[in-house]
């Protein structure tokens, strides 16, 4: 159709050069006035110059190299590269998995199930941890033991129980294991570390700066690089803010860094007393921001909505931005059901719901996690009740849609699930509701 060389020029550059979603529209326009300049029935009057002007004016502003792939290279999507550097993939809704290269998730065994002579049963699994042999640590928030488990599932030992001596404790966050093999246990509320030999046996207590108050999950802990990562609070200018104060394994600081922070504001219904205060509770289905450590040492975050991962250094900076096809999901009558009564406690306090202010589709993910070799795993919102906390969407280390992976048992995301040279542990529930640590096999083809 083309009959100059300049065209054929012009058209190799649209092609080529489509680096951001927004100039999508720009592109099509400037191929209709080529296509339509060697049309017989519908001349154009457009100066090709003027087009490709502000084509290359667009493509100036955004900086921005791409990479464009399709299903017959195995994966379809757009990889760019911003002026900041930051890398920008989008998938589309098609798996670079072909249908008998999906991943397959085997169970091997339960920890803490009903059975043989010696069965542990949870109370609440609060934390837990895997070491390097393949045992398990779990942290019951009932009864405040840390059972551990060798990597056949037989229970080892019990070690720890409430109290306020050393080795004891009263209301303990999270367990995890050193390197070396060392039980650490934080407690939040008393701002301190409470370090346990690998028989259980008591060693010493570190101070940390979190006294007064807790959060759960806790979202600190050792991360994939072994730094050892404390929740602390920071009082500045009269604002308090949360940190992660960062350590090596012999507890000699390294840094403090701040918490990934939300790029999205949350809405809230508010209501003000007489006396001048005022109660507050988050708008439905407006989606989450979570984030966990990532495996070469930065952060992963995950915003509902709209679907998006990425991954941002410790300063801040955003180094890749992820985001997949999908298709809403809209808000049922049994969602707004559900939604109203969850929000009677605040109506029963005089709030009122503006239910306009409410969306009228939800996120189609709900929270994430990441594995030893960089993949990331995102739950899918259950449409039907066998997806129900079991269906996930895997991305590879560089971005890249993988396929889904549904899962043979509920996998419970709140406490996140830690994988490792293919084995998965994670949390479950019984039939009757009771607390589980489950192992799974990851099989692939």
């Amino acid at each position: 159709m083309c009959n100059t060389t300049s065209d054929r020029t012009y058209l190799q550059i649209i092609t080529n050069a489509k680096c951001h979603p927004t100039l999508d529209t720009a592109f099509s326009t400037i191929a209709r006035v080529i296509i339509q300049r060697h049309s017989r029935s519908r001349p154009s009057t457009t100066p090709i110059a003027t087009v490709l002007l502000v084509l290359t004016c667009l493509l100036l502003v955004l900086g921005c190299d791409s990479a464009r792939f399709n299903a017959s290279d195995g994966w379809s999507g757009t990889i760019d590269t911003l002026s900041s550097g930051e890398i920008v993939v989008w998938n589309a809704d098609k798996p670079l998995w072909a249908p008998d290269e999906g991943w397959q998730i085997v169970e091997e065994m339960r920890f803490g199930s009903d059975t043989g002579d010696d069965a542990i049963l949870f109370g609440s699994i609060r934390s837990f941890d895997v070491d390097a042999q393949g045992r398990v640590y779990a942290l019951d928030n009932q009864s405040q033991e840390i059972h551990i488990f060798g990597p056949d599932g037989v229970w080892v030992r019990t070690v720890g129980k409430r109290g306020a001596g050393p080795g004891e404790f009263e209301n303990a966050a999270a367990v995890d294991v050193s390197r070396t093999g060392e039980i650490w246990v934080m407690e939040m509320q008393k701002g301190q570390l409470s370090i346990l030999d690998s028989t259980g046996n008591y060693q010493r207590t570190e101070r940390i700066n979190s006294t007064g108050w807790d959060s759960w999950p806790y979202p600190g802990g050792f991360d994939q690089l072994g730094r050892y990562n404390a929740l602390v609070l920071s009082f500045e200018a009269g604002k308090t803010s949360r940190l992660l104060a960062r350590y090596y394994q012999s507890l000699a600081p390294l840094d403090t860094i701040a918490l990934p922070v939300s790029p999205v504001k949350t809405e809230r219904f508010e209501v003000v007393n007489e006396g001048g205060g005022s109660i507050r509770t988050s708008i439905p289905f407006q989606g989450s921001f979570n984030w966990r450590f990532s495996s070469s040492g930065n952060f992963w975050t995950l915003l509902t909505r709209p679907y998006e991962l990425a991954e941002i250094a410790a300063d801040g900076k955003v180094l890749r931005r992820i985001t997949k096809e999908f298709e809403p999901l809209p808000v049922t009558s049994a969602d707004m059901k559900a939604a109203r009564e969850d929000l009677t406690w605040f109506t029963n306090q005089g709030g009122k719901v503006d239910e306009s202010r409410i969306p009228r589709t939800k996120p189609v993910v709900s929270s994430f996690f990441g594995d030893d070799e960089g993949n990331l795993w995102v739950r899918r919102v259950e449409t039907t009740p066998e997806d129900e906390e079991s269906l996930f969407d895997v991305f590879g280390a560089e971005g890249h849609f993988l396929g889904e992976v549904r899962f043979p048992f509920s996998l419970r995301t709140n406490l996140e699930p830690i994988v490792r040279d293919g084995l998965l542990y994670g949390t479950t529930t019984d039939d009757l509701g009771a607390d589980l640590i489950v192992r799974a096999r990851i099989v692939k083809p």
